[in-house]
């Protein structure tokens, strides 16, 4: 056999295999099964067709997409390979043309939608064809645990089987390991090569923005594309929201070409606006999940998520179209807590189109669909790097570096800006305290704004009528508005120390509850995020605000010059104690302390908790909550 890589560049065009692609050729070439995890972008279609075009044969390939579908055939048949497809966008001349060719012994790559194959014609074909290799694509699509579950898609274990049993490659960007082992035995893989790339990728800066009122999206979603003349996706969960937005953009953005994409717009109208999308430069595509499995536009700067996603899986791959081509590209989740009833409205029809259904599935799958979505939720309102909680999900055991995400790049603005050079004050801890404690006293029963009511002291009947005018934390914060406590009580939400659900049997009247964390920051047994150094906003005017991040006097000196060796080996140890603490708490590691307070700490040396705290960044909370371990690592 010929080298790979001259074949590789002999048929493609291509210099050198991308991670990965090499092993799973080679596998698939030798007649393994193989279930393939790459993410988007990666390369997963080569992992077939060089397979293909190398051992010659028919090669089928199952695709639930026909524009995806005729692209790359189209694609193949530019480098001079042999290829084919079937579904119903054929008109019947052409499909019998097709299958003529099949009868004949076809000899390339045949591309297939899944419910092609259960059409009489093509029954009654299956069994003289001669394949050599079986593919199927997006193959999560398998899985009734994944996020893009497709009932056609469960019988191609079946449709293997009467074409003979062939060597089989399953590929994927997105599955969890349960989606994994759910594809292995539906697909009936035999001792498959597992092959998972990891699915980091580093070029996309991942931010979520809480927007409290859903009537505020459009305002923040034209703010965004304003600021990106890239080619952009808005992703909407309803079609009424694609017309909605699509309208509100056509209005707002007469300058750049808007395209809308839904299921329920007729078949060539969505098709003419995909295909102008593609080849419209600073195009904004506004679409229901219906659009964009498989699309290959590499320079879309920015995916918006107009509205929550139902499971992570689906925000990953859909987040994934932007930056194909490894540039640096946005993608942003505007929140608002409303949205999670969209969602629940879809889980709740789970089984609604087969009336035959055993119950018993249809509970456990609903119940499944809610666990996802409260991951979504809390993906939303995290205060940890997008991206490892994006790889935690998946299994990626790799550790996030020079992260771009809102959350990490708050770190990176500390040197910046004065919080860096300042501690949070007593007063702030103290405001912190206040707004947690009243979320406790009212023991998760009522909404944000009951709770912002308690704390300005509103006189209203109903304070009185449910005694919260006796509460201890009544009127705690009268110097502040409505409108201000709320406004807070979201950054407690957002920095992980509260949440928002729905009691059970009610909907649309949010409670919210303190977290774990939210409870040992109430105890005072562990400091705020630094995030919330700017929780209250600072004013210029001397002594005008009411709550003041402090400076601090400190007796040891910021040391600017480069660290010895031994000061550097401290320094790396400090670091990696600060790490254990953070993943300890779940907290960002710039939450326990700055580089820059590492630094100095290894450069001085102190030696007991009281010079440990005149440390600049350091202070009594800090060092009651991590002195000894940092003195201990110095040692």
């Amino acid at each position: 056999m010929a080298d790979l890589r001259s074949q590789l560049q002999e048929l493609f065009g291509l210099e050198e295999f991308r991670p990965a692609q090499r092993e799973v050729i080679e596998d698939v070439l030798a007649g393994k099964d193989v279930l393939c995890v790459m993410p988007t972008g990666a390369g997963k279609s080569l992992c077939y067709q060089l397979p293909a075009a190398v051992q010659k044969g028919l090669t089928i390939v199952v695709s639930p997409l026909i524009s995806l579908m005729e692209d790359q055939v189209q694609q193949l048949r530019d480098e001079g390979i042999p290829c084919a497809f079937l579904n119903s966008a054929l008109s019947a001349s052409l499909r019998r043309q097709v299958m003529k060719e099949l009868e004949q012994g076809f000899d390339g790559l045949l591309y297939v939608a899944p419910e092609r194959f259960f059409s009489a014609d093509f029954q009654e074909l299956m069994p003289r064809l001669r394949v050599k290799l079986f593919a199927v694509d997006e193959a999560h699509c398998v899985s009734q645990w994944g996020h893009d579950f497709r009932p056609e898609y469960l019988r191609l274990g079946e449709v293997r089987q009467k074409l003979g049993g062939p060597p089989c490659i399953a590929l994927t960007a997105t599955a969890t390991e349960d989606v994994r082992e759910d594809i292995i035995h539906q697909l009936g893989l035999k001792e498959p090569t597992i092959v998972v790339t990891g699915f980091d990728r580093p070029n996309l800066r991942y931010a979520s923005r809480r927007v409290p009122k859903a009537a505020e999206k459009g305002g923040e979603l034209i703010e965004l594309l304003r600021a990106e003349p890239g080619s952009c996706i808005v992703y909407c969960a309803t079609r009424k929201a694609v017309d909605e937005v699509t309208s509100l953009l056509s209005a707002s953005l007469r300058d750049r070409p808007i395209f809308a994409y839904h299921a329920g717009m007729d078949q060539a109208a969505r098709t003419a606006n995909q295909d102008r999308f593609m080849n419209t430069s600073r195009a904004i595509a506004v679409a229901t999940n219906a659009f964009g499995m498989g699309i290959n536009k590499p320079d879309v700067r920015l995916v918006v998520h107009y509205n929550l996603p139902g499971t992570l899986e689906a925000y990953y791959q859909e987040a994934g179209r932007a930056g194909r081509d490894t540039l640096p590209s946005r993608c942003v989740l505007l929140f608002s807590y409303q949205d999670r009833y969209t969602q629940e409205f879809f889980i709740d029809r789970i089984g609604q189109d087969n009336p035959g259904a055993d119950p018993k599935v249809i509970e456990t799958l609903q119940s499944h669909a809610r666990q996802k979505l409260e991951l979504v939720i809390r993906y939303a309102q995290t205060h940890r790097c997008r991206r490892q909680m994006i790889l935690d999900y998946f299994g990626d055991t790799s550790d996030v570096s020079n992260c771009n995400c809102d959350v990490c790049r708050r770190e990176e603005q500390l040197p910046d800006s004065d919080v860096a050079s300042q501690v949070l004050s007593d007063d702030l801890i103290t405001l912190v305290r206040q707004l947690l404690s009243a979320v406790a006293r009212l023991n998760g029963k009522f909404g944000v704004g009951v709770v912002a009511e308690v704390l300005i002291g509103s006189q209203n009947e109903k304070m009185q009528r449910w005694g919260f005018d006796k509460l201890s934390v009544f009127g705690l914060l009268r110097a502040h508005s409505g409108k201000r406590v709320i406004a807070m009580l979201h950054r407690l939400m957002e920095a992980g120390l509260a949440r928002q659900r729905d009691p059970d049997g009610v909907k649309f009247r949010p409670v919210v509850e303190l977290t774990a964390t939210g409870v040992a920051v109430m105890k005072g047994t562990q400091l705020p995020p630094a995030s919330l150094a700017d929780l209250v906003p600072r004013r210029s005017s001397s002594g005008s605000a009411s709550v003041r991040i402090s400076r601090e006097t400190r007796v040891v000196p910021e040391e600017s010059g480069p660290l010895d060796a031994e000061a550097t080996d401290r320094f790396e140890r400090l670091r990696s104690v600060r790490q254990d603490i953070a993943r300890q708490k779940q907290l960002p590691a710039y939450c326990i302390c700055l580089d820059a307070t590492l630094r100095q700490i290894a450069a001085t040396r102190p030696d007991s908790l009281s010079s440990l705290e005149r440390v600049k960044g350091m202070g009594p909370y800090k060092v009651k909550m991590y002195g000894q371990a940092l003195l201990d690592a110095m040692r």
